[in-house]
């Protein structure tokens, strides 16, 4: 494999959790020296919350989300309140380039890690800080987590039905899973703008914002039209029938939108022209719309005898988007298009064993990620601190006799 974008690039990694975390990995996964800064003092999240049968309370290094989160990296426990911490700290910030992390607004502050005494020890050193709310403003130094971003953004207020109670979807398009792919874009246009003018940067990254962004078609039709958007289950203003039908088989459905009349002239085609799709009440969107109760009842109807895999086909053959709506199992072992894009690697880890990573979303043709395992809790003390940091035998002997490496 040729050189990576970017190798040679070093970043000192606070993060954690999933907004944290996945920022750095993206880096590392490229190339970029990635060294996490952890504490068995106070686990990482992912490390200590047993959410899959392989995974124990006792171990911190046998957690499959901790090590989807952390790929690439190398890792070295520091006890944060220990005084003599400071000194391997400071040596770090002076070798990187990038610094990541994602407390609670004025953690680091309080650390005396902030970003000025960053810029004081490397001035052209750039940081990002990801949070719920932001670095500045009233909300700022409030502890919270997506779901409060979510709520605060007016998402929730547009999921689910409008005769039932606001809905947080089980997966739905986390903040603290999105942001860390633009914390990594915005730093690598931070090092392309220092490689010009010799200077570093801080980049503030807010959950909540980015909640915002994805909600501006609600937003827009508010400030332009005055009109307020809100739960529509799974419809669409333009479109009719736009939803998710059963199909034969347990638990199966499939997707199906129609937004033009040659769309809905396909769709019947397809559905074999039942009786029904000739009743004048359907002929068209503003009729479609009026009777979509019935005429969503009708599609289920004629779903229900078919498997998700033939109504797509038969549908996409005649033009109407439609899709499976495919679950884990599907994804991880039936769906070709993924399969041929080759986004699952194996990774053997030495606590868990083999286990298939999901590659990043963009690939880059010359230059694709080169994915490793991740590190164990304090895996790397050693070697960061001999071969990177220049210590002795004598001097890191004597930092772990004396608890740093906690």
């Amino acid at each position: 494999m040729s050189e990576q974008v970017l190798e040679g690039i070093k970043v000192l990694d606070f993060g954690w959790a999933i907004a944290g975390s996945v920022g750095g990995k993206q880096l590392a996964d490229h190339g970029a020296r990635v060294i996490r800064i952890e504490s068995k003092k106070r686990l990482d999240l992912t490390r200590s919350g047993v959410q899959l049968s392989i995974s124990s309370k006792e171990n911190p290094d046998d957690k499959p989300h901790y090590t989807y989160y952390n790929t690439s990296k190398m890792s070295i426990s520091l006890n944060l309140k220990h005084p003599r911490s400071r000194e391997i700290i400071e040596k770090l910030v002076q070798w990187a380039d990038v610094v990541n992390e994602n407390f609670t607004p004025g953690t680091m502050a309080k650390m005396g890690l902030d970003y000025s005494f960053m810029r004081s020890i490397k001035p052209d050193i750039i940081m990002v800080s990801s949070s719920v709310y932001g670095q500045q403003g009233p909300l700022s130094h409030e502890w919270g987590v997506n779901g409060t971003g979510n709520a605060l953004s007016g998402r929730f207020d547009l999921s689910g039905w409008a005769d039932r109670d606001p809905l947080e979807p089980s997966n739905g398009i986390y903040g603290d899973a999105v942001l860390p792919f633009l914390t990594a874009m915005a730093v690598v246009a931070a090092l392309d703008y220092r490689k010009r003018t010799g200077k570093g940067q801080y980049i503030d990254a807010s959950m909540l914002d980015l909640c915002i962004h994805q909600v501006t078609p609600a937003v827009l039709e508010w400030e332009i039209n005055g009109h307020l958007q809100s739960r529509n289950g799974n419809r669409h203003p333009e479109a009719c029938p736009h939803g998710i039908f059963p199909c034969l088989g347990e638990d199966k459905w499939v997707a199906i939108t129609i937004f033009t009349e040659a769309e809905w002239k396909s769709f019947c085609g397809a559905a074999g022209n039942p009786v029904w799709t000739k009743d004048v009440k359907f002929g068209s969107l503003k009729s479609r719309k009026e009777y979509e109760d019935e005429l969503e009842q009708l599609v289920g109807e004629w779903t229900v005898n078919h498997t998700n895999v033939e109504i797509m086909e038969k549908l996409q053959a005649a033009g109407v988007p439609a899709g499976i709506v495919q679950d884990g199992r599907d994804l991880m072992k039936t769906d070709e298009q993924l399969k041929y894009r080759k986004f699952l690697v194996p990774l053997k880890h030495p606590v868990i064993g083999l286990m298939d990573h999901p590659t990043p979303p963009y690939k880059l043709s010359f230059n694709p990620a080169n994915i490793k395992t991740s590190p164990c809790l304090g895996e790397h003390n050693e070697y960061v601190c001999k071969n990177i940091l220049g210590l002795s035998d004598v001097e890191f002997t004597e930092l772990l006799e004396q608890g740093v490496f906690e």
